[in-house]
C-alpha cells in the first residue's frame, strides 16, 4: 500500500496545481527582485517591472520592461537563473525530487501534475524519470558552461566570466534567452562561433524533449559498434515514433528557415550583407534555432525584411518539442493537424506514420490546441493593437507570439508599449509557459458534469 505525503492541494486537478505551482514561483520571485538587495544603485524599477521579469524568467521567455543588465546585481542575477532553472523544468518536478530524494510518496494528483507539466503521458517509474532528467539537465548544462567559460573568462576575468558562463548555460538549455553581458542580447558575439554554436547546441538539446532523450541514448547504449552500417539502420528502426517525428520536424524546421533566411536576407546589410559566408551561415542557423522559443538575438529585427518577420513568426508558432524547456504549439501537434488535413484532403479513413495509425482522440487534442493557439494569438495581438493603435500590427504580431510561444525575441518592442499591453504580454508567457489547454482546464470546475455529455440522434451540417 502505498503511503502519501501530506499535500495541502491535494483535493486540487494537476491543471489547477500547474498553473499555482507557476503563478507561485513568480509571486515570490517578484518580491524577491524587488528587494534593494537584489538590484544595482542606479535601478528605477518599480514592482510591476519586476513582477514582469519573474514572469518572463519562469515562463522562459526572454522579455524585459526595464533592462536586466542596468536593473540587478549579481544577487538579482542570481535569483533570476533560479527562477529560470525552476520555470524550465517546473516547480512540481523540483518538489516531487526532493520528496522521491527523502523517502516519501508523492500524491498520485502531484505525479500527473509533474507529468502534465513536461508533457509527458506516462506514470511508470517517475521517480528513476524525474532523477535522470536532472541529472542530464545538470550535466548538459555544465559543459556549456565550460564551453562558454573558454571565452568570457580571458575576456571578464575568472569571477566574473565564470559567472556569466553558468547564467548563459541555464538560460540557453531552458530556452528563456536571458543575458546579464548587455541590452543588445548576442549581437555583440554575432560572429564569435564559440558562443554561438554552444548556445545553438543548448537550445536544441533543451527543447527536444526529455523522452526523445532517453529513447536517443538507449539505442546509443545498444548501439553494436562492430557492425555500425547495421547498427544504425536497427537503431533508427527501434526508435519510438515520437521521437522520429520530433527529431524529424526539428531538423526540417532548422534547414528550411537556414535556407529562407539566407535568401532573404543574403543582401541586407542591416542584418548579414557584409558578413562572410560562413558567418552568415552561422547566423541563419543561430536564428532559426533561437526562433524555436529561445530569443536570445544576433540581429536587429527591426532592419530584418519583413518576409524574413513572417517567417520567424511562422517558427515561432510550431516552437519546439513537447516534455522539454522549450514553447510554443509544439512540432509534433503541428505535424499531427498537417497529416491529419493532408489525410482529409485526400479522404483516407487514418492518418498513419510509419506503419503506426494515430489514434482519433489525440488528433483531435492536437486540433483543439492548434486553434486555441490560433485564437489567444488573435485575441491578444488584437488587444495590444487596441491599446497601442500606432504600432505596426506585423511587429505586434511578432511581438505577441514572441511571447505566447515563450521565446523572448522582441523589434525593440515591449519596453515601448503601454502598462496594459505588457500586462497582455505578461498573460501571454504565463498560458503559453503552462499551455492553452492546461490553462483552460484550470478554469474548470473539479467536478465533471456527467450530464453534459450526452449522445443524442445525428445531423448533417454543410461545411466548406
Amino acid at each position: 500500500m502505498l503511503s502519501y505525503v501530506a499535500n495541502p492541494v491535494g483535493h486540487l486537478s494537476s491543471a489547477k496545481i500547474i498553473a499555482l505551482s507557476f503563478a507561485l514561483v513568480i509571486f515570490v520571485g517578484s518580491l524577491l527582485l524587488n528587494l534593494p538587495i537584489s538590484q544595482v544603485a542606479t535601478s528605477d524599477a518599480t514592482y510591476f517591472d519586476h513582477l514582469f521579469i519573474a514572469v518572463s524568467a519562469v515562463c522562459v521567455t526572454g522579455l524585459w520592461v526595464e533592462s536586466i543588465y542596468d536593473t540587478y546585481n549579481i544577487f538579482g542575477q542570481i535569483i533570476m537563473m533560479i527562477l529560470i532553472q525552476i520555470g524550465g523544468l517546473g516547480l512540481m518536478t523540483f518538489i516531487s525530487v526532493i520528496y522521491f530524494k527523502i523517502g516519501h510518496n508523492v500524491r498520485m494528483s502531484a505525479q500527473v501534475a509533474v507529468t502534465g507539466a513536461l508533457n509527458s503521458n506516462s506514470l511508470d517509474n517517475i521517480s528513476n524519470w524525474l532523477g535522470k532528467i536532472f541529472k542530464y539537465t545538470f550535466i548538459i548544462e555544465g559543459i556549456g558552461a565550460l564551453l562558454f567559460a573558454t571565452f568570457f573568462i580571458p575576456e571578464l576575468g575568472f569571477a566574473k566570466g565564470t559567472f556569466i558562463s553558468i547564467f548563459m548555460a541555464v538560460s540557453a538549455f531552458c530556452n528563456a534567452g536571458f543575458d546579464p553581458l548587455s541590452n543588445m542580447s548576442m549581437i555583440g558575439y554575432q560572429t564569435v562561433p564559440i558562443i554561438n554554436w554552444t548556445i545553438i547546441s543548448l537550445i536544441v538539446l533543451g527543447g527536444i524533449g526529455f523522452s526523445v532523450w532517453f529513447d536517443v541514448t538507449n539505442q546509443v547504449k545498444q548501439f553494436d559498434w562492430s557492425r555500425p552500417r547495421i547498427a544504425i539502420k536497427t537503431a533508427i528502426r527501434k526508435l519510438r515514433p515520437h521521437t522520429k517525428l520530433a527529431l524529424g520536424m526539428t531538423v526540417l524546421i532548422i534547414c528550411l528557415g537556414t535556407i529562407l533566411f539566407l535568401a532573404f536576407e543574403w543582401q541586407n546589410e542591416g542584418t548579414i550583407g557584409d558578413m562572410t559566408v560562413g558567418n552568415k551561415i552561422m547566423t541563419a542557423v543561430f536564428q532559426t534555432v533561437t526562433m524555436r522559443t529561445a530569443g536570445f538575438a544576433s540581429i536587429d529585427y527591426t532592419l530584418a525584411h519583413p518576409v524574413s518577420i513572417l517567417i520567424f513568426i511562422v517558427t515561432m508558432f510550431i516552437g519546439g518539442s513537447p516534455g522539454g524547456t522549450a514553447g510554443g504549439l509544439k512540432t509534433t501537434t503541428f505535424a499531427l493537424v498537417i497529416m491529419m488535413a493532408i489525410a482529409e484532403v485526400k479522404q483516407k479513413e487514418n492518418v498513419n506514420f510509419v506503419k503506426h495509425t494515430i489514434p482519433a482522440q489525440l488528433l483531435r487534442q492536437a486540433f483543439v490546441i492548434f486553434l486555441l493557439y490560433i485564437a489567444l494569438l488573435i485575441i491578444g495581438s488584437g488587444l495590444i493593437l487596441t491599446f497601442d493603435p500606432q504600432v505596426d500590427y506585423l511587429y505586434i504580431l511578432f511581438e505577441s507570439i514572441s511571447a505566447f510561444a515563450t521565446v523572448g525575441v522582441t523589434a525593440n518592442l515591449t519596453p515601448t508599449l503601454t502598462l496594459a499591453s505588457q500586462v497582455v504580454i505578461m498573460s501571454l508567457m504565463f498560458i503559453g509557459r503552462i499551455g492553452p489547454m492546461t490553462m483552460f482546464i484550470s478554469l474548470l470546475p473539479d467536478k465533471k458534469d456527467k450530464t453534459s455529455d450526452i449522445q443524442y440522434t445525428t445531423t448533417n451540417i454543410l461545411i466548406g
